[in-house]
């Protein structure tokens, strides 16, 4: 027994195989493999049909061949990694340089001596230590952006900070890093792309990139306000994360956009970094941005602050509404020539003028500027920086508007509730709705734009006690509306689209459920402090159902015509829309049809009291109830 203790003394390798025995019995003594913190290191998920799966998808992030699904297994291959020889190709990565987060965690858990562990230099790891020098965490909102539809429900990200705490919301954040998930989409074709956006087909990245680079992005570029959240984490939660996020930029996941998206990565790498935190246990089966911002305050103290960082298009808005008539006035002469005199102004009034022209002409010409090429929105912009650096006077603090309410505020994205009522042709009927995402014109404005409606599996079923029948009133995949107050200094075009089902109501198809596609455009308008907001769109929907008497006796039948409404806002207790369609149904009988419908809600916290009135050709209905949202 002496002699094998002697062979293994002289033995490196010996020795470095029974320090691994040691450590992985230890580990099976403890169980590590089934502690939390490892199986969100490794982002294994309970299986439809026991046992557990990582939610990871590409090889890279596994050193066992089963690793995706053994937890123990992976285990133990990462134990062995960490002794692994160091490669000869300096391009391939060391398990020590590849997974940082586990080597730390398993070091603290099984009290790992580094010095019997070989000693790769990192080179790569080190340069991105240096470059995100993570002292503090912050998650970043990013608002509603309709014209896309990966980010129409919103978009989270990190941002790694080289302070320990920020001081407010504009210090030097724009020199620290913002890391992303999101998916690498492939095709351009919007059918393919939705397609392969539900069903998981696309990968999903990490990225870094600096700050500034996002906020341009997002809030210059697409004109999205930008709501961070600075999170209460340790220095070791800290650098945990920083090394985690490391570790999954060397793998991909199965993109999929209303569950395992960019909020759902971003919470579960959070959940990685600090065990204690449980954070995907608080957002739906349907995983939305701003419900994910809600979760952080279901875990107490964690968020420490908020910081509104506006778009150029909030900011410009907000000066604009602060001029004066005359104001206003010397700000469209100044955009028409920029070294127009302005006599009747105050050099501050003539400060505030030139602030707003600057914010404008980023706002309008965001796309130009982004190229730096020598453009006349570029000139512009020069020509009223060099006039407004020879006022000598300090521009006024921003206040935004009380509306501007972070998104953790707003309501839950999900929606039930039940009325009842009378129908001219059913008689008394009963009517339960259900929404699992995410916002309609009508519902508590608080948190959300305040002219966007997007709204996902909007459904509603009638029951009518006379004849003892249950239809499907309504079942829409998307309803979509983005009103864009049209004036003098945004042209905008309002629109909105709608994909689905519905019941027609009309001498074509007396009260059959028909499938629907509409896309509408025109212009909107907000008066009374943007209170009221009217609207005029000309729509186009293609209408299809069995026995319908449509084009050219096909069961389709296209239907033209304008569409028009208002909103009224009171606060955020009161909700009043009214809309009205007419449509033209060429080749089709009837020749015309119209809809009108009125909704008026009263908001309580979580619940919404409704009334509801609507005609069509051949019926009427009121309706009331109330909603409750989930």
């Amino acid at each position: 027994m002496l002699a094998i203790a002697a062979l293994a003394a002289d033995d490196p390798g010996a020795r470095d195989r029974a320090y691994l025995a040691d450590l992985v019995a230890v580990a099976r003594a403890r169980h590590l493999a089934g502690d939390r913190a490892w199986l969100r290191l490794l982002h294994y998920r309970p299986h439809l049909f026991g046992g557990v799966e990582s939610d990871a998808d590409g090889p890279a992030f596994f050193l066992a061949p089963r690793g995706k699904t053994d937890p123990e297994a992976e285990l133990e291959a990462t134990l062995a990694g960490f002794f692994a020889a160091l490669p000869a190709d300096e391009k391939v990565q060391h398990p020590q340089c590849q997974f940082p987060a586990r080597l730390a965690w398993l070091t603290d858990r099984l009290e790992i001596d580094p010095a019997r562990l070989p000693q790769p230099a990192c080179v790569r790891l080190a340069e991105f230590r240096a470059r995100v020098a993570a002292r503090s965490v912050t998650l970043v909102f990013s608002s509603y952006y309709l014209n896309n539809p990966a980010s129409a429900f919103g978009h989270t990200f990190l941002r790694l900070n080289k302070a320990a705490a920020a001081q407010s919301g504009r210090r030097f954040e724009l020199v620290d890093s913002g890391i992303d998930y999101a998916a690498t989409a492939d095709t351009g074709n919007a059918i393919l792309y939705a397609f392969k956006g539900l069903t998981g087909l696309f990968q999903g990245h990490w990225n870094n990139y600096p700050y500034f680079y996002k906020v341009r992005q997002y809030a210059d570029y697409e004109s999205r306000d930008l709501w961070e959240y600075d999170l209460d984490l340790s220095p070791a939660e800290t650098a945990l994360l920083a090394s985690h996020l490391w570790e999954l930029g060397s793998t991909w996941f199965d993109y999929y956009y209303l569950t395992e998206n960019c909020s759902y990565g971003i919470l579960a790498a959070l959940e990685a970094a600090a065990p204690r935190l449980e954070l995907l246990r608080h957002v739906g089966p349907i995983v939305i941005p701003a419900d994910t911002v809600k979760a952080l305050y279901a875990n107490e103290g964690l968020v420490r602050t908020v910081h509104f960082r506006p778009s150029i298009r909030t900011q410009f808005r907000t000066r604009l509404a602060a001029l004066a008539p005359g104001e206003r006035e010397a700000l469209k002469a100044v955009l028409d020539d920029p070294k127009t005199p302005l006599p009747g102004l105050t050099p501050l009034g003539e400060a505030r003028v030139l602030d707003a022209g600057l914010d404008y002409v980023d706002f309008a010409h965001a796309r130009e500027l982004l190229d730096n090429v020598v453009t006349p929105a570029a000139e512009l912009k020069q020509q009223l920086m060099d006039r407004r650096s020879d006022s000598g006077v300090q521009s006024d603090e921003i206040e935004f508007p009380a509306s501007a309410a972070p998104p953790h505020l707003g309501h839950a994205s999900m929606r039930t509730g039940a009325g009842a009522g009378a129908s001219t042709l059913a008689g008394p009927v009963v009517v339960y709705d259900f929404r699992l995402a995410l916002h309609d014109l009508a519902d508590p404005p608080a948190g959300y734009p305040a002219l966007a409606q997007i709204e996902f599996l909007p459904v509603r079923l009638r029951y009518a006690p006379r004849a003892s029948v249950v239809t499907l009133d309504q079942a829409l995949l998307v309803d979509i509306v983005s009103l864009t107050g049209f004036d003098g200094f945004d042209h905008h075009p309002s629109w909105k689209a709608q994909l689905g089902a519905t019941t027609l109501r009309d001498a074509g198809c007396r009260g059959c459920l028909a499938g629907i596609a509409s896309v509408a455009g025109g212009l909107a308008t907000s008066v009374l402090g943007d209170r009221l907001t009217l609207y005029a769109l000309g729509d186009a929907a293609l209408a299809g159902a069995p026995g319908l008497k449509a084009l050219a006796g096909s069961a389709m039948r296209l239907g033209i015509g304008p569409v028009g409404g208002a909103r009224l806002a009171l606060g955020d207790r009161l909700s009043v829309l009214g809309e009205g369609a007419w449509h033209a149904l060429p080749w089709a009988v009837p020749h015309s049809t119209f809809e009108l419908k009125l909704t008026v809600r009263v908001h309580l916290r979580r619940v919404s009291l409704w009334a509801e009135a609507a005609r069509w050709p051949i019926e009427s209905q009121v309706l009331a109830g109330a909603s409750l949202f989930l």
